[in-house]
């Protein structure tokens, strides 16, 4: 066989949370493949990501379009006359992004994430990363229905996917919808589920400890923690109304702590808060440190995760690992990534929330149960052999490969 050069794209920015997480994972798994197979040469969008990469070992190049590239690679992409596209291949063989990944003597791309990068891409073959079809599964929401994002993603999905040396997807379901939605080969089509994120470790330096002390540092009570971007999919209005209904029915009072940052609903989400007179209870604390993420969910009650959008998302596994109980949505998809690991929440009704919490928060046995339940779940998802998925995939493109110069 022969030795595969991989362009490896970390086209992720910090702020996007769980998504930076997981192309992370991705990167420092492409490291572990075989010497003699593959020689990885990493590439990232943003140079802001160049330090924080090589705390980790991977050294990166920052693949930079000026802005004149960037639209001759964005006209390129709009051209649909084959006559004009011709005279413009005879001025510019190849797009602007592609041409900077030739430079390096790439034989294939493996994008980290979902994007539409490998639209500039018709020389070099690639590797495509699809975490969900959200727009397909829950078209309602504004972040799918504004801005022509449906038609951006449903458009970008059929230009890039069938013509991918792979595409990988975090879970069966992942699998079957991109095969029955945009007609993907389903032997191209390769599972790697999600893992939790590198940052979530069991124990963190003493003296950190002392400084995060949750409720002196925010001055609340016992709490249920989520940490997600502030998008409406994200649901923080359905924990609102469970709390509200804990008190009000039970008479038990818990906070919440929010983390992460504002993607447009965030205003809406305080104001709803006021509505229920809980400005003292909801706490909104911002893009927080990796320590002070792990102290938020290991001093909490429990994660409380009613995102919409699934199938598979990464707070449930940190949870796990962390040994903290998760409440999730009883939803196709999101409750197959948890098993029988996490109490399951009726979407459309805060009650089943409310019931949840005030179980685990009055039986320690019912608490450990749930806890013991998803250190075994994590056990399942951390045996999977990942490295064998891809390392077929580089395999089976490296005998190709050999065919020609």
């Amino acid at each position: 066989m022969r030795l595969i050069r991989i362009g490896v794209i970390f086209d992720q920015k910090i702020s996007v949370g769980g998504g930076y997480q997981q192309a992370l994972n991705s990167a420092l798994m492409v490291l572990k493949l075989p010497k003699e197979l593959a020689e990885p040469v990493f590439f990232t969008t943003d140079e802001k990501n160049l330090s924080t990469l090589e705390t980790y070992g991977i050294k990166a190049i920052n693949i930079k379009l000026s802005f004149f590239e960037k639209l001759r690679e964005k006209f390129r992409r709009k051209i649909l006359d084959k006559h004009v596209l011709k005279i413009i291949k005879k001025i510019e063989k190849y797009s602007p992004f592609e041409k900077k990944l030739i430079k390096h003597k790439i034989d294939i791309v493996y994008f980290l994430s979902p994007t539409d990068l490998p639209q500039g891409l018709e020389k070099l073959n690639y590797i495509t990363t699809l975490w969900d079809l959200c727009h397909r599964d829950e078209p309602e929401f504004p972040e799918v229905r504004d801005n022509k994002e449906f038609v951006r993603r449903d458009e970008n999905f059929k230009k890039i996917l069938p013509s991918a040396t792979a595409i990988i997807v975090d879970s069966e379901i992942g699998k079957s919808n991109v095969i029955n939605r945009y007609g993907a080969d389903e032997s191209r089509v390769h599972i790697i589920p999600f893992q939790a994120a590198q940052v979530i470790r069991n124990e963190i330096a003493p003296e950190n400890k002392k400084k995060l002390l949750v409720k002196n540092k925010y001055n609340v009570n016992s709490y249920v923690f989520y940490p997600a971007q502030f998008w409406a999919h994200k649901n923080h209005i359905y924990i609102i109304k469970g709390l509200h209904l804990l008190e009000e029915r039970y008479g038990i009072k818990v906070d919440a702590i929010f983390s992460g940052v504002d993607k447009g609903n965030k205003k809406f989400v305080e104001s709803f808060v006021r509505k229920l007179q809980l400005e003292k209870r909801i706490c909104f604390v911002g893009y927080v440190s990796d320590d002070e993420l792990i102290e938020l969910y290991r001093q909490s009650i429990a994660l409380i995760m009613p995102s919409y959008f699934g199938p598979t998302n990464l707070p449930p596994l940190e949870a796990f690992k962390l040994g903290i109980p998760v409440l999730y949505p009883n939803k196709k998809g999101l409750r197959d990534q948890v098993g029988e690991a996490a109490l399951l929440m009726d979407l459309n009704d805060p009650l089943t929330m409310t019931k949840h919490l005030k179980n685990i928060i009055e039986n320690k046995k019912l608490r450990d149960k749930v806890i013991n339940l998803g250190y075994e779940r994590l056990r399942y998802f951390d045996n999977f052999d990942r490295i064998g998925v891809l390392k077929k995939i580089i395999e089976e493109f490296s005998w190709k490969r050999n065919t020609w110069s």
